[in-house]
């Protein structure tokens, strides 16, 4: 089993690649894991909330030229 500095860790570099659904899974794992500190905890649901913000951006002046 991976520890929350692993999996964050691991969901870091997954984000890199640009592979944020399997990013956003272990950025969530890394939060719920039994030994996730404070700082793990808001770093990977921060991570997380920004990757969805930004998956879901539409520029609506782009849509109606």
């Amino acid at each position: 089993m991976m520890t929350a500095r692993e999996l964050l860790e691991k969901a870091e570099e997954l984000r890199r690649n640009a592979r944020f659904g399997e990013a956003i899974n272990f950025f969530r794992a890394a939060a719920s894991a039994p030994d996730a500190t404070e700082e793990i905890k808001k770093k990977s649901l921060a991570s997380v909330e920004l990757m969805q913000e930004i998956n879901g951006f539409v520029n609506t002046d782009l849509m109606n030229p």
